[in-house]
């Protein structure tokens, strides 16, 4: 399948139902369609990204890798963060030490462990 783009764009990005961003790049960019998957291949690279349908949300070209590294949010089952040595938000600001985060999503590091978490 070839697709043109009006301009010349570096990156693919695709956006998953959680929010997760994946960019490969445009150039020699190959996509096909199974029936219930996507696969996109980089050229320069090799690498293969492969997404459920029910999962895609949006894909567009930009001039900028906009790959957010978060590719699962677990929301089941308790986390104890009391004990966590830096709390940081998905801006990268990290709480003041003791603080208890507001709702909404944080990263959590607890040794040599670094987790996405949900405080609800």
């Amino acid at each position: 399948m070839n697709f043109h783009a009006y301009g010349e764009f570096k990156y693919l990005t695709i956006v998953e139902t959680d929010g997760t961003k994946t960019s490969v790049t445009a150039v020699g960019l190959s996509m096909t369609f199974g029936s219930d998957s996507l696969a996109v291949c980089d050229a320069y690279t090799a690498e293969t990204k492969t997404i459920a349908l029910g999962n895609l949300h949006s894909m567009y070209f930009s001039d900028n890798d906009e790959t957010t590294g978060i590719g699962h949010i677990q929301t089941d089952g308790d986390i104890d963060i009391s004990h966590a040595e830096a709390i940081y938000t998905l801006q990268g600001r990290q709480l003041p030490s003791g603080s208890m985060p507001a709702k909404g999503l944080y990263i959590l590091k607890k040794g040599e462990s670094t987790r996405k978490v949900q405080v609800r």
